[in-house]
């Protein structure tokens, strides 16, 4: 059978069901775990520096230090991989966004500014999370834009909850559609990171987060005068 341009033969996997032994103090399973971490990583590495469409299964095992056996125990192909990667990715943006909400004070336009600045910072910082997340992630396959959309989704349910805590009122009166106020802003935001990363980050970053905090700030200005009228 021909190996495929994505693909390599996968070597015979295991007996499916049997425990193994302990190696150096470490169970089957921990080792298993181990093994997939280190495909991600390698995923990662390798997706982020040559794209999804020109790595294969050979690329990421060599990037890897593992063999092709121990690929296919964790993934059926690569975009199962890539998939993993890019769960990976978001996971950890999540993680740092709310690290720094939770360190600002509670006031719309620094909250809004400390995500915008983590989010930024998070991506500037390792080019290949850039690829992964905002370029590659569009040209994978319709699975993957399902994921990607669940991940656009968890950041704008994020901030639909910031804006009912600011603004509890306006969201109990239907003066304002929080949710589709975030998806819009969670839009905006990857647009223009987007473009940011294929000029290859050239714009300084303090100018990108200015730009990108007038579309919140004009959203909290809004609410605000809402929230007056109410009052008055």
């Amino acid at each position: 059978m021909p190996v495929s341009r994505n693909r390599v033969n996968p070597e015979t996997p295991s007996t499916p069901g049997t425990t193994g032994r302990r190696y150096g103090g470490i169970d089957p399973e921990e080792r298993q775990r181990q093994r997939r971490a280190k495909l991600i990583d390698a995923g990662l590495a390798v997706f982020g520096e040559q794209g999804y469409h020109n790595s294969t299964v050979r690329d990421v095992c060599k990037q890897a230090q593992l063999t092709s056996r121990y690929f296919y125990e964790n993934f059926d192909g690569m975009e199962a991989l890539f998939k993993a990667v890019y769960t990976a990715v978001n996971r950890e943006l999540m993680q740092t966004t709310i690290m720094s909400l939770a360190s600002c004070q509670p006031d719309p336009e620094k909250l809004a500014e400390a995500a915008l600045r983590n989010f930024l910072e998070f991506i500037r910082q390792d080019p290949h999370r850039a690829r992964v997340a905002l370029i590659d992630a569009l040209n994978v396959g319709e699975g993957m834009n399902m994921l990607a959309d669940k991940a656009s989704q968890d950041f704008a349910h994020l901030i639909a909850g910031f804006m009912h805590q600011m603004f509890p009122k306006l969201d109990e009166q239907g003066r304002l559609n929080f949710k589709m106020l975030a998806n819009g802003l969670v839009g905006a935001n990857t647009r223009i990171a987007t473009q940011w990363v294929a000029d290859r980050c050239k714009a300084p970053l303090e100018d990108v987060l200015t730009n990108t905090l007038i579309l919140f700030k004009a959203c909290i200005g809004y609410a605000r005068t809402l929230e007056a009228e109410l009052k008055g």
